[in-house]
C-alpha cells in the first residue's frame, strides 16, 4: 500500500508547499553598475531603478516642468470641465516577452514616471524570474491610488490589457474604473500619419520633439535581451533595454508638454510646416473642441495655398487643397471652398490627370447655390473633356464609362435648366422696408446673364 502511495505522489508532483522558490541572483554590487536596487517588501522582492530629473531637466525642445503650465489642457481627452493636477498623471510603458495580449505575454519591466512638485520621476519594476511578478504587482497596485489619469503611447489596447491580465492571472485585483487613459498614439496618428515615415515614438521625439536617442536598443529587441538575461544571470545585458524604457517614459512627459501647448494655443506656428500637417492639426484641435485655435491654423493654411505656391511641393499643395476645401465646404462656407477649388485647376491646368472632384463640385455649387447654370455647364463640360481626354487610357474600364454617362446627364440636365431659365426672365422684386405697404414695391425684370470663368482656367 505505501508502495502505491509513492506512486501516486510521484505522479502528482511535489506540493505547493514543498517547492523551494527559485535561487534569486545576488543584488549586491551587481545591479548597482545600473543604478538599481532590489526592492524587498512583505509580497517578496523585485529590481528598481529609479531615476528623478530636477527642475531644470530639457528633453528635446522642451524643459520638464513645463508640463505643470499645460497639464489643465490634457482634460480635453476626456471631460473638459475635470480638473486635471500634474501629481496626479502618471506616464506608463511596459517591456514585454511577446506581441501578443494572452496570458503567455508577460511584462518583465514596468517603467512609470511621476511628478513631485517639479520633480519628474521614473521608476522601472523588473522582475529576475517569474515568482517575482507577485512583488512587483502588488507595489504598482498601492502606487495607483494616488492617480487620476494613466498617459502612455499605445498602452490603452496594448500595454494596459497585458498588466490587466497579469493581475488576474496572479489573484489580486486592479480597480481601474477611475483611472482615465491619454493615449497619446491616437493624437500623433491624427497630425503625423501622412507626414512622418512612421508614427512610431523613436520616429515622433526625434522629428517633432527634438530628441535624438544615441545607441538605442530597439524595444524589439527587450524580449531576446531578457531572455539571455535569464540563461546568464548577467545583468548588464539588460543595460540597453532600461535605458530604452527610461526615454520611452521621459519622451511622453514631453509629448504631454506638446499636445498640452498645442490646445491652449501656446504652440507658435510653425512657418516651416507642412501643408498636409497643418491641416491635420487644425482639424484635430477642430475636435478637441479648440475651434478659434483650429481656425487660426486654417486661416493661415488656406493663405498659403492661394499665394505661396512657390515654396511648397505641388503634390502637396494639391492634396492640402482638396482636404481643405472640404472641410470648409462640409461646414458651409462655400465661397473659400470655390476658391481653392478654383485654385486646383490652375493648378493641374496643363495636367491631364484623372481627378474630377475639383470640377464637379463647381458644377454642383453653380447649379444648386447660385443658379448660374452656363458656368455649371462650363465646369461640367470640363471634366467630361478631361475625361475623354484619357479615354484611350481607360478604353472599356466600366467605372469610367459609369462616369461618361454620369457626365453627359448631367450637361443635358444643366443646358435644359439654361434655356428654361433664358425663355422665363426672372423676376427681383426690391421688398418694402419694414412697416411700409409690401403692394408699392417696385419690381425690376432682366435676363441672367452667362458669366464665363477667366481665361486662365480655361
Amino acid at each position: 500500500m505505501s508502495g502505491l502511495r509513492e506512486k501516486l505522489g510521484r505522479l502528482r508532483g511535489p506540493s505547493a508547499a514543498q517547492i523551494a522558490p527559485p535561487s534569486l541572483p545576488m543584488a549586491d554590487g551587481e545591479w548597482a553598475q545600473l543604478g538599481a536596487h532590489v526592492e524587498t517588501s512583505p509580497a517578496g522582492s523585485f529590481v528598481m531603478r529609479r531615476r528623478v530629473y530636477g527642475a531644470d531637466s530639457v528633453h528635446g525642445k522642451y524643459r520638464l516642468r513645463e508640463l505643470a503650465g499645460v497639464a489643465q489642457q490634457l482634460s480635453c481627452f476626456h471631460d473638459r470641465d475635470a480638473v486635471v493636477r500634474l501629481e496626479e498623471l502618471l506616464f506608463f510603458d511596459t517591456e514585454t516577452t511577446g506581441l501578443g495580449v494572452g496570458a503567455g505575454n508577460v511584462p518583465f519591466m514596468v517603467g512609470i514616471g511621476f511628478y513631485t512638485g517639479e520633480l519628474f520621476t521614473v521608476e522601472q519594476l523588473l522582475i529576475r524570474n517569474p515568482a517575482e511578478e507577485h512583488a512587483m504587482l502588488v507595489y504598482l497596485q498601492e502606487l495607483l491610488d494616488r492617480f487620476t489619469h494613466i498617459i502612455s503611447y499605445n498602452g490603452r489596447t496594448f500595454d494596459w490589457p497585458i498588466l490587466k491580465n497579469r493581475y488576474v492571472l496572479n489573484r489580486l485585483q486592479l480597480d481601474d474604473a477611475k483611472l482615465l487613459q491619454i493615449d497619446l498614439l491616437y493624437p500623433s496618428r491624427s497630425l503625423w500619419r501622412n507626414t512622418l515615415p512612421s508614427c512610431r515614438l523613436s520616429k515622433v521625439e526625434e522629428s517633432r520633439l527634438g530628441f535624438e536617442r544615441v545607441d538605442d536598443v530597439p524595444g524589439s529587441m527587450a524580449p531576446a535581451l531578457y531572455f539571455q538575461y535569464l540563461a546568464e544571470k548577467n545583468p548588464s545585458v539588460l543595460e540597453g533595454v532600461f535605458v530604452h524604457n527610461e526615454h520611452d517614459i521621459v519622451t511622453l512627459a514631453a509629448l504631454a508638454i506638446h499636445f498640452g501647448k498645442l490646445v491652449s494655443g501656446e504652440s507658435e506656428l510653425d512657418p516651416e510646416l507642412e501643408l498636409e500637417e497643418m491641416f491635420r492639426t487644425g482639424l484635430w484641435l477642430d475636435k478637441m473642441g479648440r475651434s478659434a485655435i483650429a481656425e487660426n491654423y486654417f486661416d493661415i493654411l488656406y493663405a498659403r495655398l492661394l499665394n505661396d505656391l512657390e515654396s511648397s511641393n505641388p503634390a502637396d499643395q494639391e492634396s492640402a487643397i482638396l482636404l481643405l476645401a472640404a472641410f470648409y465646404k462640409k461646414n458651409g462656407e462655400y465661397l473659400r471652398a470655390v476658391e481653392l477649388w478654383k485654385r486646383w485647376i490652375v493648378i493641374k491646368n496643363a495636367s491631364i490627370a484623372l481627378h474630377l472632384e475639383p470640377y464637379l463640385e463647381l458644377a454642383m455649387y453653380y447649379e444648386h447655390r447660385e443658379k448660374n447654370f452656363s458656368q455649371a455647364i462650363f465646369y461640367a463640360e470640363e471634366a467630361w473633356a478631361k475625361l475623354w481626354r484619357r479615354r484611350s487610357l481607360h478604353r472599356g474600364d466600366k467605372r469610367q464609362n459609369e462616369v461618361e454617362e454620369a457626365l453627359e446627364k448631367r450637361i443635358r440636365r444643366l443646358k435644359g435648366k439654361l434655356r428654361k431659365a433664358e425663355s422665363h426672365p426672372v423676376e427681383i422684386t426690391s421688398l418694402a422696408v419694414k412697416g411700409k405697404n409690401t403692394s408699392k414695391a417696385k419690381t425690376k425684370t432682366h435676363k441672367i446673364k452667362p458669366i464665363y470663368v477667366s481665361e486662365g482656367l480655361i
